[in-house]
């Protein structure tokens, strides 16, 4: 059977470039790598297909084809199919060619452009890539009807020390790790083209990772701001004297102006980079020592993918800002508070040191996820050592602090599993809604 790749990320593109080295796709017949930008104004900049070291990671395909070129003018997140699909299956299936039915193999599911693919191809299974730490996450929305059933593997970086995924798994799905060293080596040979947009090959000690967090509505510029400064200084305090600062891509240049100037008083060799290098790049082809962020999956993948320490400054920040239980960046900021080294800084400059948590990650991540979604992620079972958990996570979902923290305390008369976990659970899904 024929299949289809649809990547809007490097990330996304090099999982799926991962699982073809894997091996995943052993039986396929014609591999196409279908691309797509989200951006308002994919004509402004480099597609994903454009970028230097895409042929790279291309070649694992028989050939790659263009969604908003096939769809235009129309964009991929508000193309709607429902009306002709007909003729769209026709137009995208000889575009690529593909003789149906062929598989699928989508990221960020279920959002557009991927449920419109879905409501114009019909048939062939379908496999889901994921880009991060979302993974372990609950599905934000239900599967349509008549995709459901054909839901079959979640390929998936470990980002979270064996963590099993929440993603998918009230559809069964069968969940299936990629090699760190294949998507390393994925990555390595797209770097030899884009190296000459990297720092240059002097030694560096961290990186620090800018997160889009103002444009959420998480925190305000000048907080955001804040935080990249507070990044600067713990790195500092941790003695990395050559630092790269990484600015999320949609992130205006201005959010980092404050930065050299405080560098110099820190006795710290920055260099700002502006040129959009994927940060694994930055990774295989600097050798950083170390990671600096809020909760971005550039972290863990630091951690977990190419072995170096990653440390989380702000986390309890950001944790409280969430507008609604529901968020998606719930997980990410549970996992990244307990997982990694966090970090911050004191208001005499001092830093404060925080070891990663020891408690059972997975139980913490079934309840945050049972609080997030009740309905599709139920808990079963009458095991005590989750029952105060679970009442912690019925109270707060209700929004009762109070009643929280009597749970708390009735909990912490049980053994220091149940209450760190209950205490961890209490954090992760207090939120103060706007």
């Amino acid at each position: 059977m024929d299949q289809l790749f649809v990547a809007s990320t490097f990330t996304a593109a090099a999982s799926m470039a991962t699982a073809v080295d894997d091996g995943l796709y052993a039986d396929a017949g014609t591999k196409v790598l279908m691309t797509t930008s989200s951006s308002p104004i994919p004509e402004l900049g480099l597609g994903l297909a454009e970028q230097p070291g895409f042929d790279e990671l291309a070649r694992r395909f028989d050939r790659v084809v263009s969604l908003n070129e096939i769809i235009y003018p129309q964009h991929p997140l508000s193309w709607s199919p429902a009306e002709d699909i007909g003729r769209w299956r026709r137009t995208i299936a000889a575009a690529a060619g593909l003789r149906e039915p062929f598989g699928i193999t989508l990221q960020s599911f279920p959002v557009e452009p991927s449920t419109s693919i879905l409501r114009v191809f019909q048939e062939g299974p379908v496999d889901v890539v994921s880009e991060g730490l979302m993974t372990y996450g609950p599905t934000r929305m239900p599967a349509m009807r008549r995709v459901a059933p054909r839901l079959r593997r979640l390929l998936y970086l470990d980002l979270a020390g064996g963590l099993d995924p929440v993603l998918l798994r009230e559809h069964g799905v069968e969940n299936v790790v990629l090699s760190s060293s294949g998507f390393r080596d994925v990555v390595a040979e797209y770097g030899k083209v884009t190296a000459s947009a990297s720092p240059g090959e002097e030694r560096v000690d961290a990186i620090l990772l800018g997160q889009q967090l103002s444009a959420l509505g998480l925190l305000s510029q000048d907080e955001e701001q804040e935080l990249h400064e507070k990044f600067l200084r713990v790195a500092a305090g941790l003695g990395y004297r050559q630092v790269v600062f990484k600015p999320h891509p949609s992130t205006p240049p201005a959010f980092a102006h404050r930065l050299p100037g405080l560098a110099d008083e820190l006795g710290v060799r920055l260099q700002v980079l502006d040129a959009p290098v994927p940060v694994e790049v930055l990774y295989d082809r600097l050798r950083p020592a170390a990671a600096i962020g809020c909760f971005s999956t550039g972290l863990s993948t630091a951690v977990e993918v190419y072995g170096m320490a990653g440390y989380a400054v702000g986390v309890d920040d950001v944790l409280e800002r969430l507008p609604e239980l529901q968020d998606s960046n719930r997980i990410q900021l549970a996992i990244t508070d307990l997982r990694m080294n966090r970090v911050d800084v004191a208001p005499d400059g001092t830093l404060v040191e925080r070891a990663p948590a020891e408690i059972d990650v997975q139980l913490l991540v079934d309840e945050i996820a049972h609080a997030m979604q009740p309905v599709r992620h139920p808990v079963s079972g009458d095991d005590q050592r989750l029952a105060e958990a679970r009442a912690l996570a019925r109270k707060v979902r209700s929004r009762l602090r109070r009643d929280a923290g009597r749970v708390v305390r009735k909990a912490s008369r049980r053994s220091k599993g149940a209450v760190r976990t209950a205490n961890a659970v209490a954090k992760a899904v207090m939120f103060r809604p706007h």
